[in-house]
């Protein structure tokens, strides 16, 4: 992985490489055996990118995409997967934006892996399991406005998460700050 990494930021970018400490959050602690994820930060007209919401999400909620990497699979290989499945779309990769590493106080580790992609057409999702229900846009700025509604988000808990919106909310957040970041910097 080290390798394809070097090699993805030699082609793409260096990406910012944020180490993040979520202590006892429980969306970590649980967020299933997978290590890591990929993010989709696809660019749409007047330098906005794209945001979705889930059928099960609390009213209003837009993010950005991911999708989570499988056992033993290369990031350019889930990138590749993720595009298809979230968005049903063929995209070029512009900029490796980010690799954010996670730390939970119980000794788990987890990785976002975070690309400016560009795509022709409107998206389409091929993974109905995914729920995606709704799409919209924003630009750099509007990125930090959802993180800091992801950080707002109450301490309830979610039968789907298994684990509280509020934990939930605060590991998404890093995704669109640092992101924001990256497309500002």
């Amino acid at each position: 992985m080290h390798q394809e990494l070097l090699e993805l930021a030699l082609r793409y970018g260096k990406p910012l490489e944020p180490v993040v400490t979520l202590g006892d959050n429980s969306y970590l602690a649980v967020a299933s055996p997978r290590i890591a994820e990929v993010c989709l930060v696809l660019r749409r007209p007047g330098d906005t990118f794209l945001t979705m919401t889930k059928g099960f999400y609390p009213q209003g909620l837009y993010r950005l995409p991911t999708g989570g990497m499988e056992t033993g699979e290369m990031v350019s290989e889930a990138l590749e997967r993720e595009i298809w499945e979230e968005l049903g779309l063929e995209a070029t990769i512009k900029r490796f934006l980010a690799h954010i590493t996670y730390q939970h106080n119980q000794g788990r580790l987890f990785h976002s892996y975070c690309f400016l992609i560009e795509a022709e057409g409107e998206p389409s999702p091929q993974d109905h399991a995914e729920q995606i229900s709704g799409f919209s846009s924003a630009n750099a700025e509007g990125l930090l406005g959802i993180a800091r509604q992801l950080e707002a988000l109450q301490e309830q808990e979610s039968e789907y998460l298994k684990a509280s919106w509020s934990d939930w909310g605060k590991f998404r957040a890093v995704v669109h700050r640092t992101v924001a970041q990256a497309l500002r910097g």
